[in-house]
């Protein structure tokens, strides 16, 4: 009885902000603020549910992981992005059910919570050599956010139905996704405007002669890491065994992903999917010669097929300069892509070498290879475009052996509860999800951003899964 009127009272506290949100919209946008209001709307029913319910919000969460840029809302200077939303709505509800419905909401043990608190301490250390302070600052603030995302994402699947739903929400945003990007490169290639098809500019056809497929990305290289998720976990459940997902659509969903992979032209996505199949390889090695092995070839042909298909649908330079690109030659004409790459890479290493202990302060690396301007350039600051190095770098070694700590727990953890799987959807899921973190991690040498929601959500999938098989799950 306690616990449904503590629930009213949230709701009825709920219900109070929002009418103050929805007074204040039309007040200061006047008549727009109506055309605001179904969405302002949409929001209340959305949070009531969720407040309900926080399981929702995280299914909501997962569903627009590739959601980066669209649609995203300009609020005080900053982009607002829908994850962001969902995100700060989903953990305060579920931080409420823990507090007044402990009974259902039970806090999931978390063999991470060591580890990242000594990796937050390491952060916290650097901001003491931060120069620029107000960066290092908003860094913090941003990894904080993704990281509790990630604590969230375990107390979310609690059991395997948790899980079920949860992979059905990534299949389905993936397909939909998948389906964009191909859109994406055909309406470029008959020339629709950007507006449409939602390419940057600097990815269409003006610069190799085909677009390179960014579907909803920030860049090619992030949907390339995102893809790395569905796809090694539809290959999973292909070799796995497991029946809840119909093979044709298996298939049909690996072969819209990786032509999407390909169209990419992440050179960096590839070495991290070439090592993903590489753990697919050896994990599967007995079934490499069989009717599944012959099935994935073709699906390969397939999309090799696709590519220099569509890439002949472009124009006439397009073959000629995504076989350069893909294959660094390039890199002797001294392409600022690769060379430059190489610079910041010692421009880095000059960094760490000014304080080997603490860096120079987490997100202290733009600030620094600019000479600390008063303000941000409009291009955004510099980044290394390899986490390792740059958090090296910002954080020392302090932060790079807690970093390492935490990689090295999710590492051992899931070769143990791969060692211990038994039940195969438990056990296709936690190697689908293992090979796809790999993947990243390899990724990660070529760009760097440490609060990416999808990485983090997937450690938080990692530790989900790992607590379902170590702790005897039964299907």
């Amino acid at each position: 009885m306690k616990e449904k009127w503590s629930l009213k009272l949230i709701l009825l506290g709920l219900g109070a902000v929002m009418a103050l949100v929805l007074g204040f919209t039309l007040a200061h946008f006047g008549s727009l603020g109506y055309a605001l209001v179904p969405l302002l709307l949409g929001g209340i029913i959305l949070s009531y549910f969720t407040f309900r319910n926080p399981f929702l919000g995280f299914l909501l969460i997962v569903f627009f992981l590739p959601f980066e840029r669209v649609p995203t809302l300009a609020f005080g200077g900053v982009d607002v992005k829908i994850n962001t939303i969902l995100g700060f709505l989903t953990i305060l509800t579920w931080l409420l059910a823990s507090m007044f419905n402990g009974k259902k909401w039970k806090i999931q043990p978390n063999a991470l919570a060591w580890p990242i608190s000594l990796f937050i301490i390491a952060l916290m250390l650097s901001l003491t050599q931060a120069l620029n302070l107000s960066r290092g600052i908003e860094v913090i603030i941003f990894s904080l956010f993704t990281i509790v995302l990630s604590f969230m994402t375990v107390n979310m699947i609690p059991d395997k139905s948790a899980l079920e739903k949860t992979i059905w929400a990534l299949f389905i945003s993936a397909s939909f996704i998948g389906l964009f990007g191909l859109f994406q490169f055909g309406g470029n290639v008959v020339g629709l405007p950007n507006s449409i098809t939602q390419l940057k500019v600097g990815y269409d056809s003006k610069v190799f002669g085909f677009p390179r497929i960014q579907a909803l990305s920030m860049e090619p290289l992030y949907f390339a890491n995102y893809l790395l998720i569905p796809l090694s976990l539809a290959l999973a459940y292909y070799f796995g065994h497991v029946n809840i997902f119909k093979r044709w659509w298996l298939i049909s969903l690996m072969a819209v992903l990786l032509l999407n992979f390909v169209l990419t032209v992440s050179r960096g996505g590839y070495l991290g999917l070439a090592v993903t199949l590489l753990l697919f390889a050896i994990y599967y090695f007995k079934q490499i010669f069989t009717r599944k092995t012959v099935t994935i070839f073709v699906i390969f042909l397939a999309v090799a097929g696709g590519v220099y298909f569509a890439l002949l649908k472009s124009e006439s330079r397009a073959l000629n300069n995504f076989i350069s690109h893909a294959t660094l030659q390039d890199a002797k004409t001294g392409s600022e892509s690769v060379q430059g790459r190489l610079s910041t890479f010692d421009f880095a290493y000059a960094a760490f070498k000014k304080n080997p202990v603490l860096g120079i302060g987490i997100g202290n690396y733009g600030p620094y290879a600019k000479d600390y301007p008063p303000v941000a350039p409009k291009t955004g600051w510099d980044i290394v475009n390899n986490q390792f190095i740059e958090l090296l770098a910002e954080t020392g070694m302090v932060g790079a052996i807690s970093y390492g700590l935490v990689l090295l727990v999710v590492i051992w953890r899931s070769f143990a509860a791969l060692k211990r799987a038994k039940e195969p959807f438990l056990r296709a899921t936690m190697f689908g999800l293992f090979a796809a973190f790999v993947g990243v991690m390899v990724q990660y040498n070529f760009f760097s951003t440490l609060y990416i929601i999808h990485i983090w959500i997937l450690v938080g999938l990692l530790m989900a899964v790992q607590n379902l098989i170590l702790r005897g799950e039964k299907a």
